[in-house]
C-alpha cells in the first residue's frame, strides 16, 4: 500500500494545486466538488452530492461490515494570497491558508488507493463544505451535513490536519485531545451617536466597547483555571465612518477555543457576562452568533488522538 501511495504522489500534488488555484469559500465549492464526483466516479465509488448544500458523500465497499468514515473539508479562506507560485490562487482575495486543498487531494489519494481492495465492511468518504464559516441560519457545512444523515450508520470517523511545524511525510499521533473546540462570537455594540463635539450628548459605542474588551480579554487569565487550556481573541473591531462623528454602534467578532467541554462552557458564559457591560453603562450588545444557545449547539467539537 506504501508503495502504491508513492505511485500516486504526482497525481496527489497535480490535483491539490487545481484546488489551490482555484479557492471556493463557504459553501460555494461548486467546482472543488465537481472535480472531487470526477475522480471518485473514476474509481468506482457510489456518490452523493449535494449533502449540506453543497457536500459530497462517496462510498466504497458494502453495508454488511463496519462502516468507517473518512473526512476533509474543501473551503478555502478569504484572504490575499501573496505566494510567488505558479499555482497560486486565481481568485482575488481567496486562498487556500488553511490546508483544505491539501485535506481534499489526500481524501481522493485515500479512495484511489482503497478502490481496488477488497473491503469486508464500507469505507465512507466525507467532503465538507463551509469549515470555515457559517450561513445565516448559524450552519456550518459539518452541522449541515449531519442533518443530512451524512454519518447515519458510521462506526468510527477518521480526519487529519496538515500543519507546518512537521517536514513533508512526518505525521504525529498521540494520546488524548489533539484539537481544541472552536466557537465563533459575532457582537453589534449599540449606543447613541452624534457629534464628536459634544460627546455628553452621546452613548459612544466605542467607549463601552473599550470597557466589553478588557472584560472579554480578562477571561481567560482571570475567570479560567490556569491549568486549563483556553483562548479568547478578536479577529474584527469596526465602526464609524468619520473622525468627528460618535457612531450609533460598533461591530466585533471573535473566537474561543477550548480542549474540555466544561471550560468551553464557562468561556461562553464569561462572554455573555462581559456583554452585560454594554446595558449598564447605558447601550446594548446584540449577538449575531449562538452564543446563546447551549454549547452542544454551536459548532466546536473535540477531535480526539488515537
Amino acid at each position: 500500500m506504501l508503495s502504491k501511495a508513492k505511485q500516486l504522489k504526482p497525481r496527489l500534488v497535480e490535483i491539490r494545486r487545481a484546488i489551490h488555484r482555484h479557492p471556493e469559500p463557504g459553501f460555494e465549492v461548486f467546482e472543488t466538488a465537481a472535480l472531487v464526483v470526477r475522480t471518485l466516479a473514476e474509481c468506482g465509488a457510489r456518490c452523493q452530492t449535494g449533502v449540506g448544500k453543497t457536500g459530497v458523500v462517496g462510498r466504497l465497499g458494502s453495508g454488511s461490515g463496519p462502516v468507517i468514515a473518512i473526512r476533509s473539508d474543501m473551503d478555502a479562506l478569504p484572504i490575499r494570497e501573496s505566494n510567488p507560485v505558479e499555482y497560486a490562487s486565481q481568485v482575488p482575495g481567496f486562498m487556500h491558508a488553511c490546508g483544505h486543498d491539501a485535506h481534499t487531494a489526500m481524501l481522493l489519494g485515500a479512495a484511489i488507493l482503497l478502490a481496488n481492495e477488497k473491503l469486508t465492511g464500507e469505507v465512507r468518504f466525507l467532503f465538507q463544505p463551509s469549515e470555515e464559516a457559517f450561513d445565516k441560519h448559524g450552519l456550518s457545512g459539518a452541522t449541515a451535513m449531519l442533518a443530512e444523515h451524512a454519518l447515519d450508520g458510521v462506526n468510527a470517523v477518521i480526519a487529519l490536519h496538515v500543519t507546518g511545524t512537521l517536514d513533508t511525510g512526518m505525521i504525529e499521533i498521540g494520546p488524548g485531545v489533539g484539537s481544541a473546540a472552536v466557537d465563533t462570537f459575532k457582537v453589534t455594540i449599540s449606543g447613541k451617536g452624534g457629534h464628536g463635539a459634544h460627546p455628553d450628548q452621546t452613548i459612544d459605542p466605542f467607549w463601552i466597547t473599550s470597557q466589553v474588551l478588557n472584560a472579554l480579554y480578562g477571561v481567560p487569565s482571570r475567570r479560567i483555571d490556569p491549568l486549563q487550556p483556553a483562548v479568547l481573541s478578536i479577529g474584527i473591531l469596526r465602526g464609524g465612518s468619520a473622525a468627528n462623528i460618535i457612531p450609533d454602534s460598533v461591530y466585533l467578532e471573535g473566537t474561543l477555543r477550548s480542549m474540555d467541554a466544561a471550560v468551553r462552557q464557562q468561556l461562553l458564559d464569561e462572554v455573555r457576562n462581559a456583554l452585560e457591560i454594554a446595558r449598564v453603562m447605558g447601550g446594548s450588545a446584540q449577538h449575531e452568533s449562538p452564543l446563546w444557545m447551549p454549547a452542544s449547539s454551536n459548532r466546536g467539537a473535540l477531535a480526539l488522538w488515537a
